[in-house]
């Protein structure tokens, strides 16, 4: 399976996706914060992220800005709070591969991935 990077400063979330991207059969290591997530990025170079928006620090938005600035290829997948038609254009319009809303359903979020790494 993948080698996934989960990013999200809330720590009932992040366990919440680790524990379905896990059950998927998908090794997962994780960051608090965008910066933490660029950092774990360049370190372990993941296949996937899924990675949260709203995060002190750096938020996904300017994470998923940096990555793609420099063509690092990955897919990203989006799960945040934050649902709202003109969020889901932007982060859509930076190439992510899909946004899930919190909390993610298990099935939904699996085949996403699977998806995106296809």
């Amino acid at each position: 399976m993948a080698l996934v990077l989960a990013v999200d400063d809330s720590s009932f979330q992040l366990k919440a996706v680790v524990r379905i991207l896990e059950s998927g059969g998908h090794e997962v290591f994780t960051a608090k914060n965008g910066q933490l997530g660029l950092d774990a990025f360049a370190e372990r170079k993941p296949d996937l992220i899924v990675s949260d928006l709203l995060m002190p620090v750096m938020d996904g938005f300017e994470m998923i800005e940096k990555l793609q600035i420099n063509n690092t290829g990955v897919p990203i997948v989006v799960v945040s709070a934050d649902i709202q038609e003109s969020t889901r254009e932007r982060v859509l319009a930076l190439g992510v591969c899909e946004v899930i809303a919190k909390p993610p359903d298990k099935e939904f979020l699996l085949a996403t991935i699977c998806k995106a790494l296809s």
